[in-house]
Order: structure tokens, then sequence, then C-alpha cells
């Protein structure tokens, strides 16, 4: 099974609603587990962790972005390595380095970028990122 999450397909101009197919709660929580490397997540979090250890604390940022920009880069190859053959991975390789981006910055930016970190701007974007995601077509 792959790692990247499809929507099952539906009859063309009908609604959701008229399908007879319910949306449950864990559909959702489904959906939102397959587009966020969990797997990077918990990599990035417990590196993140281990930095106040290192004993120069002068390096400490550029390690921290060391961290950062590997978690990154692996987050779409990581997904690209999970998916199935011949599925449609483009848009899910996108959507979901941004949306690395975006958790860093809510989760980590007070000590990633602390001139340019504002909770309420990250509770802003973190939300405008769910609205716009949620209409992009995973399908290609």
């Amino acid at each position: 099974m792959g790692r990247l999450f499809y929507d099952k397909p539906q009859k063309p101009n009908q609604p959701r609603a008229v399908s007879g197919e319910e949306k449950k709660v864990n559909d959702y929580l489904d959906k939102v587990s397959k587009l966020i490397p969990s797997e990077v997540i918990a990599g990035y979090l417990a590196m993140f962790g281990l930095v106040p250890l290192v004993q120069k604390a002068d390096i400490h940022s550029t390690v921290f972005w060391i961290i950062f920009w590997l978690c990154q880069i692996l987050t779409p190859i990581y997904l690209n390595s999970q998916s199935e053959e011949g599925k449609p991975k483009r848009n899910h390789l996108i959507v979901s380095s941004i949306a690395f981006t975006v958790w860093a910055y809510v989760t980590t930016g007070k000590t990633l970028v602390p001139d340019y970190y504002d909770a309420a701007i990250g509770s802003i974007i973190m939300i405008a990122f769910s609205l716009i995601s949620a209409i992009i077509p995973l399908k290609k």
C-alpha cells in the first residue's frame, strides 16, 4: 500500500451528499495523516530536541537550519519513494512540502526565525493552508 491518499472515485457531476457516501471524521484524519509525512516530522522533532545538547551554543542556529533543510528536502523524496507505481503524485509532493514548511514555522518558528515569528501569524498561515490545500486536486 502506498503512502499517498486518493479520494474514492464518484460519479461525475454527482454531489457527494447524493452519492450515498457519508464522510466520517476518520476519513478526514486519514487524509491529513497521509498528506503529512509523519516519519519526517518525528525525525525533525527528535533531532531538533537534541540540538540544545550540542556543546557549542554558537552553532545551535546553524544546526537548527541544517535539520530544517534536511527534512524539507527529505519530505518529497520520502513520499515519492513510498508512492504506488503508476499513481499520480506530483500534487501530493508539492502539498506535502508546503505543509512541512507551514508546520515547521508553526511549531519551531520561534527558534528558527525569532525575528519573524508570531504565533497569531502562524495560526493564520496554518488555517489558510488548510483551506487552500483542501481544494487542490490530488489526482495529478
